[in-house]
């Protein structure tokens, strides 16, 4: 949903995005290790559906221009095994989205953030409101605490550590709302990437 935006046609092209590796303040234009790489093409899943309110295939790959170094910076991510599924660990998010501090804006440091990971079962039984936004292709994670996810850290991922190795077990795709905010109170719905590998 961030590359194909609903009121937007045609959607996202791939001139309109620029990627940035190893970017950590983005206040920063001179920070050291950064590398800043054009988009060649944009692959938005065939089952993505914009004008439905399931995040069901809320997935793209965007295909880089060119070939990247890796760096102390910039590291690859490992795939979360798909003959199994974690849904009882806890796995961590890292974004620059809104926060109680920062207001309607993005923060400029990234935060960090621990959720635990549940069944869907467990998520539709204590909040109802997330069958809406969910599908088969999705999984749901949070604390209830009022530590979330909010707007601007979608298309972020969910990782996981073991044995000091990092896997993406999900991208952040929607949360229920309290009014026009973000509802920290409650789990949050992301895309299983273990359902497209």
């Amino acid at each position: 949903h961030c590359i194909w935006v609903t009121d937007k046609d045609p959607p996202t092209l791939p001139r309109d995005i620029r990627v940035m590796l190893g970017m950590y303040d983005l206040d920063d234009s001179d920070e050291p290790g950064r590398q800043t790489v054009l988009t060649e093409k944009i692959h938005i899943h065939d089952d993505w559906n914009p004008a439905t309110i399931r995040f069901d295939a809320d997935i793209a790959l965007i295909e880089l221009e060119r070939s990247l170094s890796f760096t102390n910076y910039i590291q690859p991510i490992c795939l979360w095994p798909s003959n199994s599924d974690p849904s009882s660990v806890e796995g961590m998010v890292v974004g620059y989205g809104f926060s109680e501090k920062s207001g309607t804006d993005h923060e400029n440091l990234p935060k960090v953030l621990e959720l635990p990971i549940h069944t869907q079962e467990y998520c539709f039984i204590e909040k109802p409101g997330l069958a809406v936004i969910s599908s088969f292709r999705t999984f749901c994670a949070g604390s209830g605490d009022g530590s979330g996810v909010c707007t601007g850290d979608s298309g972020g991922g969910l990782f996981i550590k073991v044995n000091n190795i990092y896997y993406q077990r999900g991208i952040v795709s929607a949360s229920l709302l309290f009014g026009d905010q973000c509802d920290v109170y409650n789990y949050a719905i992301f895309t299983n990437v273990l359902k497209f590998s």
